[in-house]
């Protein structure tokens, strides 16, 4: 794979020059911070906690410092911000004096503000932080916040070049319920909850007159209003003190099993529904054999998959409670064995070509050599150096190869051995054959656009952390190089997890492979066979429905969202079913129109369709008095209209004659409630075509509503996955959306309604009832809400312009004959039910800007490495 050798070249060389220093270009800096000079300046210091509507309690920060202009370094702060010299007068009022100043949990919105103003210098810095570690410090400009179990403290931590500066307000706002305790006592409060200090300056003397007045000293200016040391205890809210514990041994092991129990619940139900097929009876064919097997094969891979790329989590975690701690080499050598057994199982099950064997072999033999001598490529120093870097970025980009192969592998196995590819055009009949030739370009290519996102990330993120550090002195470099190594030993971790986050996709590709050659060919729908139901529903739980019941920072609770999304869609389905077109009785025989369906049938029903479209059209001429000297007769016509209602063969043995169709359903309404395919496959299949092209406006929304609104695209740049991540929540939900659609298709012919926008709305509802639980569940958590509306409203909007495509689909063998497609479809609708739709689509999107807008919220977390990513 040459594309793949020259990537992981070029990322071992951006390593190498990424740490060196950037030497300051405005001259030599001053020392100290002058503190003296700083006596006259004025400071205020806020800090507020906001817990509601968001997983972790955000911080938020003000520090405002008016300086004086003979202040040595008041100039400085007016230079630009590569300067060496704004560094240094930055960090004396924000951080402290000099030296490497980095905060790892700190973020900003934007850089200080600065502005010049009759001959003082007035900075204003605002910072942000979430607490989401358990006893662990969190320094977010000027304060410090701790997490303990039951209560939490806030702290006033000034910068040493402002304590003798006059402090003139510190306001702390522990948000509701308010402050436990309080030291020293505040001098008064603001809104609900907020403390305020207002540090008084000492009464000066009244001056003597004459000559012997003694002068003031330094010494007393700087004692009027010196910063006091305020410390504010907190209770929070029990939402928000579980979620700040999402770091300790406990909560991990609880979310992993959670996230385990999830799809051991999915793995067991595919499982089943494998056994329901084997004892249908007779003899499976060779394809049928093949996609059963992948089914059984596959179930407990997925749980395989998931235990090895949770496993360090839980040793990490474990390791730091019993206070043996875990070194850089240990966690490589771990991170590397649980990798390489997540790509075996993948490879495993795939059983790829000898040059894809050989390929992984080739991948896989980098990460062997580092486990078996670490010491020889520097990984035991202490200090990263160049060899450990550049060696942990070769590794790094071999293992993230090594996985997407097999994740390609194992989807290329699961559609071919399911009929889901086209054959091969060089070899008719021959099923596809994945080549190396193809899969190690775009597997390369993948992995170099990932490297680049990922050093993009990881280089923003230290100048971040660094941004007021001492560019000049070599701790800086070490330290640029020392980030690099962890967070190259991160990515070894935590790649498998973020890739196989994903992994429900080769999911549904197995329980469709396993639908299209095991199901009941005479079905109405799947919910006719007890096996292609459980599959089904199965397949609808994990592969449409939002996963519920992710709250406080745990997986546990999400187990659920697999019974209730499959009794969802069963319940609101079978309730409706009673109503739909194809239930009603025949008005002699009393069968229901169900029974007579079939190719034959169907094409039958087209061709009254269309002579009852002209007839109707005839009458409306004749209404509108637009014929000629010798019109029609009325009577005739209507005569016409009912024959079109016999149906000639009798349903059940029935001897009385033709049959006819109910007096409220016509022939168009009949056809209409067929699809535009023989079987519920075929229409699910063309239902999930027109989703895929209707969802993409949709997917694009959905996914910038989640990565890129408000908070959130801080969080996707911060993350050192995130563009590609972002990327790929693209592309899974317009996965979503053609899953949607072909439930929608395969359900069509069972669902209630004349016209598609109505069929569309049963499946909406089934999406909405799990979610409506949910947003009960995330009110009681005090969490954010404010996607969920989008998406109950984006479902809906998707599944009626796809229910609208498959009934103009129904009739597009008359497309010929029509200028256009919507002509066809105004022939199709009467032009009044047209009327009616598009009325409701536009309703549809009123009401979705309007639901958006008004219960927008801030649903962001501090980084997706702590809440999960996906759905």
């Amino acid at each position: 794979m040459p594309a793949l050798v020259v990537m992981i070249l070029l990322s071992a060389l951006g390593v190498l020059a990424a740490p060196t220093p950037a030497r300051a270009a405005a001259g030599p800096e001053p020392a100290a911070c002058r503190s003296a000079g700083l006596a006259e300046a004025k400071v205020a210091a806020s800090a507020r906690l906001e817990h509601d509507d968001r997983t972790h309690t955000k911080i938020t920060t003000e520090l405002s410092v008016d300086v004086p202009g003979d202040w040595p370094l008041a100039q400085d702060l007016l230079l630009g911000e590569t300067s060496g010299r704004y560094i240094t007068a930055m960090s004396c009022l924000t951080m402290n004096e000099a030296g490497q100043q980095r905060r790892w949990r700190s973020w900003r919105t934007g850089s200080p503000t600065v502005v010049s103003k009759d001959g003082r210098v007035k900075v204003v810095d605002r910072v942000h932080s979430w607490v989401n570690r358990y006893r662990e410090y969190i320094d977010v400009g000027p304060w410090r916040v701790r997490a303990g179990a039951e209560r939490w403290t806030v702290t006033l931590r000034p910068p040493p070049a402002l304590a003798g500066a006059r402090w003139e307000k510190v306001t702390v706002d522990p948000g509701a319920p308010g402050a436990e305790t309080a030291t020293p006592r505040p001098t008064t409060g603001e809104g609900v909850s907020a403390l305020v200090w207002r540090p008084e300056a000492p009464k000066k003397p009244q001056p003597a007159k004459g000559r012997n007045a003694p002068e003031e000293k330094p010494a007393q200016k700087a004692a009027a209003g010196t910063a006091p040391s305020v410390t504010v205890s907190l209770r929070p809210p029990w939402q928000r003190s579980w979620a700040a514990q999402n770091d300790r041994l406990v909560a991990v092991g609880l979310d992993r099993l959670g996230r385990l129990l999830w799809t051991g619940a999915v793995s067991a139900l595919l499982l089943v529904a494998a056994r329901r097929y084997r004892h249908r009876g007779g003899v499976p064919t060779a394809q049928q054999h093949r996609t059963l097997g992948n089914l059984v094969a596959w179930a407990p891979a997925v749980v395989l998959l998931d235990v090895f790329i949770f496993a360090d989590d839980l040793v990490v975690r474990y390791a730091e409670r019993t206070g043996d701690g875990y070194w850089g080499d240990e966690r490589i050598l771990l991170g590397h064995c649980l990798a390489l057994a997540a790509a075996s199982v993948l490879l495993g099950f795939a059983k790829p070509s000898g040059r894809l064997w050989a390929a992984a072999a080739v991948l896989a033999l980098p990460p062997l050599v580092v486990m078996m001598w670490p010491a020889e490529f520097g990984l035991f120093r202490p200090e990263a150096d160049p060899m450990a870097l550049a060696t942990l970025a070769i590794v790094s980009c071999c293992m993230l190869a090594l996985l997407l192969l097999g994740c390609a592998a194992a989807a290329w196995r699961l559609a071919v051995d399911g009929g889901l590819l086209p054959e091969s055009r060089r070899h008719p009949g021959s099923q596809r054959v994945m080549r190396l030739r193809w899969a190690g370009p775009a597997v390369g290519a993948a992995v170099a656009a990932i490297g680049v996102s990922f050093a993009v990330a990881e280089e923003r993120s230290w100048r971040r952390v660094s941004w007021l550090s001492d560019r000049t002195e070599n701790a800086y470099g070490l330290g640029h190089r020392n980030d690099w190594y962890w967070e190259l030993t991160w990515s070894v971790n935590h790649a498998p997890e973020w890739i196989l986050d994903y992994s429900w996709l080769l999911t549904c590709v197995a329980a469709l492979a396993v639908l299209r050659t095991w199901r009941a060919p005479s079905s109405l729908s799947p919910f006719e066979d007890a096996a292609d139901r459980l599959l089904f529903l199965n397949f609808y739980a994990f592969g449409v429905a939002l996963i519920v019941g992710y709250y406080v920072s745990s997986s546990l609770l999400t187990v659920l969202s697999i019974p209730l999304s499959m009794l969802a869609l069963f319940g609101v389905a079978s309730m409706a079913a009673p109503r739909a077109v194809l239930a009603q009785p025949f008005e002699r025989s009393a069968q229901p129109l169900a029974a007579v369906r079939g190719p034959a049938t169907r094409r039958a029903l087209l061709r009254k369709s269309r002579a009852y479209r002209e007839t109707h059209a005839e009458l409306r001429r004749l209404d509108q008095g637009l014929f000629g000297d010798v019109p029609p007769k009325r009577k005739n016509l209507e005569r016409e209209l009912s024959d079109l209602h016999d149906w000639p063969t009798g349903v059940g043995g029935s001897s009385a004659g033709p049959d006819r169709l109910p007096a409220k359903v016509s022939v168009v309404d009949a056809t209409l409630a067929l699809g535009p395919r023989d079987d519920w496959w075929a229409n699910g299949t063309r239902g999930a075509r027109f989703a895929v092209v209707c969802g993409l406006p949709a997917a694009v929304l959905a996914t910038w509503a989640w990565g890129v609104r408000g908070e959130a695209w801080q969080d996707t740049l911060s993350y050192l996955y995130g563009l590609p991540d972002l990327l790929l929540n693209f592309l899974t939900w317009t996965a979503t959306w053609a899953a949607a659609g072909f439930v929608l298709g395969a359900l069509w012919r069972m669902l209630p309604g004349r016209r598609g926008a109505a069929k569309a709305l049963p499946v909406a509802v089934a999406f909405a009832l799990p979610l409506g639980l949910d947003f009960v569940g995330i009110r009681f958590a005090r969490e954010g809400s404010a996607n969920l509306p989008l998406y109950m409203s984006l479902m809906l909007f998707v599944l009626t312009v796809t229910g609208i495509a498959l009934d103009l689909d129904t009739f597009q063998g008359e497309r010929r004959y029509w200028q256009s497609r919507l002509g066809l479809l105004l022939s199709v609708y009467q032009m009044r039910y047209y009327s009616l739709q598009l009325a409701y689509l536009i309703a549809q999107i009123v009401a979705m800007i309007t639901v958006w807008e008004f219960l927008t919220e801030p649903d962001a977390s501090p980084t997706k490495e702590l809440t999960g990513v996906g759905r």
